[in-house]
């Protein structure tokens, strides 16, 4: 936060420079993203009561599986100043527990119900509600598009996102309806981390609530416990947007704006220019964090607006100043060149132009589905005289992430967090 507040006031200096010397307007700086209610959440936790479950907690000691879940409710006491939780344990029927019947999850005989039906566990929730469901996925009905479809229509249609935190535990128990045949078998993973089983959290709520659950929840695993993290929101991550340094003996024909440091200040937070009536391009470049990119297919996307003095803030133009884009991923980021005609704008004063980059959705759903590349589980069992009998249960988990990853791409658009470059004409 801290940080956040930190740029927040060096762009608010560079911007009234900006303005030039004199000037008593005062321009804000981009906006923070906002979540309804910072302070408040209303969380519903739904544990899976099915006997495939059994196994996570069939042991002496506390496993991963129950250090994860108790993990949900410290995630939600850090990431908000009040929390209200209501829990249900699903199977056979969906019922609402007490916080005593909650502390039974650790024991065996909390899990005894033959059915699960995710499906029709998302549609019972409440999408206006943060929304935590507890599943090993190994349904009785095996049609994972019912699941795609109900996310779709409770929540990625109407704004909402989705998250997939997958966690390998110790498991001694039996694993239930695997294959088509609904075979069973019995499991005892042992000590060694590599055979332990996963099981799953289906968050389901308001982005920025998933995206902080998110953030908060793993900050908390212990280091020992192996995770896997999937989430569909608009948000790719955020980077930082400088003028890229330009050659200009090798620009052929064409002139760039003089950038900020070159007419205004030294080290500016972001890009600023001062437009001319000629046209021409300038050149930045986004730097991601932890090279956060997805392949060479990345669009850029603006949205344009002018300083209002009135009421102090940007309102939507519809003057595209931006002619073409063109996008190239290099090792240190994305650099990006901009076409700029300010002859289309109809008066003078500040501009702002948003910028969004959004990968190609073949690059987006191949990064989404090798988050579990190295996550490897295979079931094996005897079937009487026939020998072993394998069967790779993460192939209905991966169906489901690219699946629901095709839904998300069409319904949130996903992109890098939106950066700003501002212009003077």
């Amino acid at each position: 936060m801290m940080k956040r507040m930190i740029t927040a006031a060096a762009m608010l200096v560079v911007l009234m420079a900006l303005l030039g010397c004199g000037s008593s307007v005062q321009v804000a700086p981009p906006p923070e993203r906002t979540v309804s209610d910072n302070n408040n959440i209303e969380c519903a936790v739904f544990f899976d009561g099915s006997m495939s479950m059994q196994g996570f907690v069939n042991f002496p000691v506390a496993t991963e599986y129950v250090d994860a879940i108790n993990n949900i409710e410290q995630t939600l006491t850090l990431g908000w100043k009040n929390e209200n939780i209501t829990y249900y344990r699903f199977g056979d029927r969906i019922q609402k527990i007490d916080a005593r019947d909650r502390l039974m999850f650790a024991r065996s005989g909390f899990y005894s119900d033959l059915l699960t039906q995710l499906d029709e566990i998302v549609h019972a929730t409440n999408n206006r509600n943060l929304n935590i469901i507890v599943s090993d996925f190994l349904q009785t009905d095996q049609d994972f598009q019912k699941l795609v479809t109900a996310i779709k229509a409770d929540y990625l249609c109407n704004g909402r996102g989705a998250a997939l935190i997958g966690v390998k535990s110790r498991f001694k128990g039996y694993v239930y309806d695997v294959g088509l045949n609904k075979e069973q078998f019995y499991y005892s993973s042992g000590e060694e981390q590599k055979n332990f089983r996963p099981f799953y959290l289906l968050v389901l709520g308001e982005q920025r609530s998933v995206e902080k659950f998110c953030s908060y929840y793993k900050q908390g695993l212990a280091n020992a416990i192996d995770y896997k993290l999937i989430c569909w929101i608009d948000d790719l991550g955020a980077g930082k947007l400088e003028t890229a340094a330009v050659d200009y003996k090798q620009l052929a024909g064409i002139k760039t704006y003089a950038a900020v440091d070159d007419i205004l200040a030294m080290g500016a937070e972001v890009p600023q220019y001062e437009l001319q009536e000629r046209q021409g391009s300038v050149y930045l470049l986004y730097r991601l964090p932890q090279s956060q990119l997805l392949g060479q297919e990345l669009e850029v996307k603006c949205h344009y607006e002018l300083w209002n003095n009135e009421d102090h803030k940007f309102r939507r133009t519809f003057s595209e100043l931006v002619a073409s884009s063109e996008a190239e991923v290099r090792s240190e980021g994305v650099s990006l060149r901009l076409d700029l005609q300010p002859g289309v704008l109809q008066s003078g004063g500040v501009y702002r132009v948003g910028l969004l980059l959004q990968p190609d959705s073949d690059i987006y759903k191949k990064l989404q589905l090798s988050k579990l590349d190295d996550w490897k589980m295979e079931d094996s069992f005897e079937v009487g005289s026939k020998g072993s009998f394998a069967i790779d249960t993460m192939l209905d988990i991966k169906k489901f992430i690219r699946n629901l990853s095709d839904v998300a791409y069409v319904n949130l658009h996903p992109h890098y967090q939106e950066v700003y470059v501002y212009c003077r004409y």
